[in-house]
């Protein structure tokens, strides 16, 4: 679908929007939002389909969900991400947490090398990888046999 999508035109898509996820006050009688904002832990499922979906679409790719600080904008854009998304972490922290991010993924680069975004951009992702079964299904099995 990711794919299809892809080949209307769009400029990108967004890997992936948060659920709402209704919670019950049963004092009140009353369906209530529960867990607004995302966690760290959250990642993982926008993570992988970035890294599977980054270099077989026609159009840029958005991360979302989970994204809390530069290592999570970090893996993203290994992934293959154009764009990163931290909504969650900027409610928390501020907007001038920015700061924080970007000088943290500014060092991260020179650690490793990397002049722009694009050095390392999708280096991880599925069709890059020595091993592409990493990222399906398989993995999660063998790990726990």
């Amino acid at each position: 679908m990711i794919q299809q999508l892809s080949e209307t035109g769009v400029s990108g898509l967004v890997l992936f929007n948060r659920f709402f996820s209704p919670d019950i006050d049963t004092d009140k009688f009353e369906v209530k939002p529960s867990f607004v904002f995302s966690s760290p832990s959250d990642i993982a499922i926008s993570l992988r389909w970035m890294a599977i979906m980054s270099q077989r679409v026609n159009c840029d790719l958005a991360a979302s969900t989970g994204v809390h600080d530069a290592q999570g904008v970090i893996k993203h854009i290994l992934a293959g991400a154009q764009a990163v998304q931290m909504v969650s972490t900027l409610y928390k922290n501020k907007i001038p947490y920015l700061k924080t991010v970007n000088r943290d993924i500014q060092n991260w680069m020179e650690i490793h090398g990397f002049n722009t975004l694009a050095d390392f951009r999708g280096k991880l992702s599925q069709s890059k990888a020595d091993n592409p079964a990493i990222y399906d299904r398989l993995q999660f099995m063998k790990y726990y046999s």
